[in-house]
């Protein structure tokens, strides 16, 4: 069987990651998209218990009364759409990581090697005109690899050329995972790169 020309292998190579990437970003939304129903759910929940229809004005609790039923049916609301809530930076964690694994695999894939170098990849970036997205695929890198590790070398490293994913870090010595906030927008673009060199 002839072999195929490298260009073609490039390519077919690219379309796979953009699939990947693309088939991630499906997943993602609906991960989403059962959060916000979670939260749906919860309204529908309280204003069954209470007998309220769609539109119903929602009856005051009487807080002082440690056994009110309406304030025990709210907090106890309350509680459950926090935890929807929470639920969605813990999804947008297991997709950043999920990203660059496959951003990873593909590198190690092109590069025939089992080992992510930063370096290794960003000669190949330059390469084929791609040295815009160097940086940001790094940083993709570590913030998968400071959700994954916790505090170290990446958290420190991220810290420094990202503080604004370490809202409440003060220092790279506090950047954690418990620190590392990725909100909506920085996941998009985390995607949109990595679509971009795929491209």
């Amino acid at each position: 069987m002839a072999k195929l020309p490298p260009n073609l292998i490039r390519a077919m190579r690219n379309l796979q990651l953009r699939m990947d990437v693309e088939d991630l970003q499906s997943a993602y939304r609906a991960s989403l998209i059962g959060l916000v129903h979670r939260e749906s759910e919860i309204e529908d929940m309280v204003r069954a218990q209470l007998g309220l229809g769609p539109d119903d004005p929602w009856p005051d609790g009487n807080e002082e009364d440690p056994e009110d039923p309406v304030s025990l049916l709210y907090a106890r609301a309350g509680e459950l759409d926090a935890q929807a809530k929470r639920g969605a930076p813990m999804v947008r964690i297991a997709f950043l990581i999920a990203l660059f694994h496959a951003w990873e695999r593909h590198c190690n894939a092109r590069m025939k090697t089992g080992k992510y170098l930063t370096e290794n990849v960003n000669v190949i970036l330059r390469g084929e005109g791609h040295s815009a997205f160097c940086d940001a695929l790094e940083h993709l890198q570590l913030a998968a690899n400071c959700a994954k590790h916790g505090p170290g070398r990446s958290c420190s490293s991220l810290f420094d050329k990202r503080p604004d994913l370490f809202p409440n870090a003060k220092s790279a010595e506090k950047a954690s995972e418990t620190t590392l906030s990725v909100d909506e927008d920085t996941l998009m673009d985390f995607f949109n790169t990595v679509l971009s060199v795929s491209r």
